[in-house]
């Protein structure tokens, strides 16, 4: 009899302590709640807004019906992920559903005439990225000895600006031409505090793109990118700006 009192408590507690742990890896917090539902508010309004953009126009182009079924796409993907976040699904199956969410946003062809509508959805799945951990390479030291990463910056050059990235720090330096905002990026980890090599792919523009500053110790760790545009006119770049 003992021992079987004794068996059962044992098992009570095991299964107690297997509760908690699998709890322990689901993922809950107020902010996040807020973000996911703020995200979700601007993406009906972007995929109605872009919708209506497409039935009023006689001449749409191929960039406004991408950009249409690209909010739609983004819409649905928000709603689930909404759903997750009211599961408390595990952090990890956030953060991979938060990174897929940024590579729809950053595949539209252009902005249009809903451009503020994505870029406030974008800034959303920055700070969801951010809360996640996503923001830095899971929010750890900037000497936690990734070595590798990138971050990915859209915006509109006139004429010359130069990107300066430093830690999880991005800022844009209007040299010449109008000044714009400085647009919007998303960082996969933190540019590392020791030497490394930065490169950029110029996704989108018709301009010049060169690395005009590497890393190192004389110079904080910061790395200098400069956009060239000598057309007319402002255009919007897309540059995935990497280092290893």
């Amino acid at each position: 009899m003992k021992k079987s009192i004794l068996f059962t408590f044992l098992s009570l507690l095991i299964f107690s302590f297997g509760a908690q742990a699998q709890n322990a890896e689901r993922y809950g917090s107020s902010r996040l709640t807020n973000l996911s539902n703020q995200l979700k508010r601007q993406t009906v309004d972007l995929a109605d807004r872009t919708s209506e953009d497409l039935r009023r126009s006689n001449s749409n182009s191929r960039a406004d019906i991408e950009n249409a079924f690209l909010a739609h796409q983004l819409d649905a993907g928000a709603g689930l992920f909404q759903q997750m976040v009211g599961d408390r699904s595990r952090a990890s199956d956030l953060r991979e559903a938060v990174s897929i969410l940024s590579g729809i946003a950053r595949r539209a062809p252009s902005y249009g005439s809903q451009g503020n509508l994505w870029r406030d959805a974008q800034r959303t799945i920055t700070d969801i990225e951010r809360e996640l951990g996503n923001y830095g390479g899971g929010g750890g030291d900037d000497n936690d000895g990734n070595s590798s990463g990138r971050v990915t910056w859209r915006g509109m050059v006139d004429a010359k600006v130069r990107i300066v990235i430093s830690g999880k720090n991005l800022d844009v330096n209007t040299i010449t031409g109008q000044t714009y905002n400085a647009g919007t990026y998303n960082f996969t980890s933190a540019l590392p505090r020791r030497n490394v090599t930065v490169d950029v792919t110029k996704r989108r523009g018709r301009g010049d793109v060169r690395i005009v500053q590497q890393p190192n110790r004389n110079n904080n760790y910061t790395a200098i990118v400069e956009v060239i545009d000598s057309d007319s006119g402002a255009r919007e770049y897309e540059l995935e700006i990497y280092w290893r």
